[in-house]
């Protein structure tokens, strides 16, 4: 394991520094090794020449304005810049790159003389460029035909170019709109380039580390270079991302050791961290002013000159990083957390500290959520050391309520920065300073607790009492399946490059046609423990046994949309195990810090056609066979855990958990639910009472309620 290898290297004395990796703002991206305690994981900021060529509206002043998310291409250097009328010209493949035998795709307009407004797809875009110039088009647009961020785009082919942007999907509509009424005149020019030094590249990696919580990356550097090209003698290549930035501070950190020789690698990284520049923002071009948060940019941008100037080292022993990472914490109510911060003076001169808390955001100080408590003043004596307690208390109250999730939202990294609370602390003596970031992602949390009582002989009654601060919304499903927890000794231990899903619980549940438009099963699972984002290590295949044969039909499993590393978003895909036949059909219902997932499939077509959506053909009052498989998605692929053999009969359960199964405890309140009982052949049902599906719960995330208990 060489997160392993990396952390034991530290430990034996080598300074190890990795790339945080290039997966952009979402939230538990940074990777591994760069993860490992002790090991330095560098993010990428951008070289001082990086500028956003924004596209200039002049006219009509309907839309007039500087537009700064736009992206250039290599291949279409701005040059001079241009300055023209808009023609739209449509898609813009020229003939043979969509298929061998494809013709061109018909202008719209004449581009000749004017800057063409060109879609996105079929072909790529250097192709599009290449026919629009050599149709006589001074300069090219590229509209997205999706919605996010402007993209850049590689080298495909063609051989002339004009200075062209990329630009977004909502952009390229106003401009279309006002060409149906007239003209827009547009100029893209070097002259209004926005500056971006000081600034994230917008691919670095965002933590907190998936593991351990802990503050990665940890700082940063530029990132795009020219290095020696292997095998040419002389010759140079550029390369970039964060795995051009790590070099930049692995050199920096071979100068502190010939500085600094007897210093520890924790030592020699407190250096660096303790030295760099926080001021650091997101995008300039973006979001004018924005700072980056400390998940992005960690201590900040590397400044060797001032680390090899420090006497002075402040940093923490257990996370061996010079950050205070107080975690991911469910607060139900009023919290107290605390890290201790070493000050080290290796000079020879006695030290009195100024210690100054202050956060990253001035709205999340004003919010009174969180507030950091740490002596004013501490005094180190020449070649000494002093330990100070840094204190958080966070008052739920005052926290906003939690919008992020795993699925949809998974990869949003801007709905990251609500709910997280970050900044320095900064100990001066005379001209000496010292910044050690702080993070913590505190989440207003309910304190949900269920029982399960006979009410009579045809119904049961449902408790749930809140003792939390934030309302504690509830999933209601029949029971279906649980599973013992697992041994120890069967858990991963570091190193051994595998993962363990441990199931604990499977619920199941019909929501009707009456209330829904359509009729929709639904799977809910929990875990033993939680995991810091619901992609991995943890997949779940549900094998659906629709007509009772004892052969499975379809299989319901999640995953990552796009790929490894490709949105953050976790998805729910169904397949048709006889063809093979199916794909994506709905986000999965999952959060961050969690274990507890939902499943949604709809049953049958009779109101959605299935050339709009599949189902797996199950009508009410059918039985319905289905086992739970949970895999290590992340190193193996092995299955490490199942409950299989459950039986379900929608319409007909023996729990009637209701029409509409979900609801909501007020804080500090309680609710009642009746839940009327039949009776039901085993052949029909493994049903064995109620399962609670906690949201933002502090302590247990599902309630398990067997009916004769």
């Amino acid at each position: 394991d060489l997160t392993l290898a990396s952390a034991n290297a530290v430990r034996l004395g080598v300074v190890v520094v990795a790339s945080a990796g290039n997966g952009a703002n979402r939230p538990y991206i940074a990777g591994s090794p760069a993860n490992g305690v002790g090991v330095i994981s560098v993010a990428q900021t951008q070289v001082p020449s990086a500028i956003v060529i924004p596209l200039q509206i002049n006219s009509p002043a309907a839309i007039a304005g500087v537009y700064g998310n736009t992206q250039t291409m290599d291949f279409a250097p701005i040059g001079a810049g241009v300055t023209g009328d808009v023609a739209r010209v449509g898609r813009g493949c020229p003939a043979g790159s969509v298929s061998a035998t494809s013709p061109d795709d018909p202008y719209t307009n004449s581009p000749s003389g004017k800057i063409a407004l060109i879609d996105r797809g079929g072909c790529a875009v250097s192709l599009k460029i290449d026919r629009a110039a050599k149709a006589g088009a001074t300069g090219v647009l590229i509209g997205l035909v999706a919605g996010g961020d402007a993209v850049r785009f590689s080298f495909g082919g063609g051989d002339k170019f004009v200075p062209s942007l990329a630009i977004q999907q909502v952009l390229s509509n106003s401009i279309k709109t006002q060409l149906a009424a007239g003209t827009v005149n547009v100029s893209i020019s070097p002259a209004a380039g926005i500056s971006l030094v000081g600034s994230m590249a917008d691919t670095s990696s965002r933590g907190p580390a998936f593991s351990t919580q802990h503050i990665k990356p940890e700082i940063g550097a530029p990132g795009a270079s020219r290095s020696a090209e292997v095998g040419t003698g002389t010759g140079e290549t550029a390369f970039g991302g964060t795995s051009g930035a790590a070099p930049m501070v692995t050199g920096a950190a071979a100068l502190l050791v010939q500085a600094f020789p007897k210093y520890s690698p924790e030592r020699i990284k407190a250096l660096l961290m303790n030295s760099a520049e926080t001021v650091v923002y997101t995008n300039p071009a973006l979001v004018p002013g924005e700072l980056a948060p400390i998940t992005r940019i960690g201590a900040g941008e590397l400044r060797v000159a001032r680390a090899l100037a420090l006497s002075t080292l402040a940093w923490n022993r257990e996370t061996r990083s010079a950050a205070l990472s107080f975690g991911a914490l469910e607060v139900s109510e009023t919290m107290t957390v605390e890290r201790t911060l070493r000050i080290e003076n290796h000079s020879h001169f006695d030290k009195s500290f100024n210690v100054v808390p202050s956060f990253r955001y001035a709205n999340d100080a004003a919010s009174g959520a969180v507030r950091v408590h740490a002596p004013s003043r501490v005094n180190v004596r020449a070649h000494g050391s002093e330990e100070i307690e840094v204190r958080l208390a966070i008052d739920p109250a005052k926290l906003p309520t939690w919008t992020l999730n795993g699925g949809s939202n998974g990869g949003n990294g801007a709905l990251l920065n609500r709910p997280e609370y970050d900044g320095y602390l900064t100990l001066t003596a005379g001209s000496e300073k010292l910044s050690v970031p702080w993070h913590v992602l505190p989440r207003k949390a309910a304190e949900n607790q269920a029982s399960l009582s006979e009410r009579d002989h045809r119904s049961l009654a449902l408790r749930i009492s809140n003792r939390g601060a934030e309302a504690g919304d509830f999933e209601l499903f029949s029971l279906a399946g649980t599973s013992k927890r697992l041994p120890r000794d069967e858990l991963p231990k570091p190193g051994d490059n595998f993962a363990v899903v441990d199931l604990r619980a499977v619920g199941v549940r019909h929501l009707p046609a009456s209330e829904f438009g359509d009729d929709y099963l639904e799977f809910a699972i929990n875990t033993q423990g939680r995991r810091a984002h619901p992609n991995y290590p943890a997949e779940f295949d549900i094998y659906i046994d629709t007509n009772g044969d004892g052969v499975d039909d379809y299989v319901l499993f999640n995953s990552e949309l796009g790929g490894v590393g490709a949105t953050g978003q976790n998805v729910v895909a169904l397949v048709a195990l006889a063809t093979g036949a199916g794909g994506t059909i709905f986000f999965a219902d999952a959060d961050l810090n969690s274990g507890n997932m939902i499943f949604t499939v709809l049953m049958n077509n009779n109101n959605t056609p299935a050339a709009d959506f599949p189902s797996i053909g199950v009508q009410p009052g059918s039985t319905v066979g289905f086992s739970v498989f949970a895999l290590d998605n992340y190193f193996t692929g092995a299955q490490t855990d199942e409950i299989t053999g459950m039986k379900f009969t929608p319409g007909k359960p023996r729990f009637n958990v209701g029409d509409l199964p979900f609801g909501s405890t007020p804080s500090q309140g309680k609710v009642r639910i009746d839940i009327p009982t039949a009776k039901v052949a085993k052949s029909s049902s493994t049903e064995s009472g109620v399962l609670v599906m906690h949201r933002r719960n502090a302590g247990r995330e599902a309630s398990i309620l067997r009916a004769d208990d």
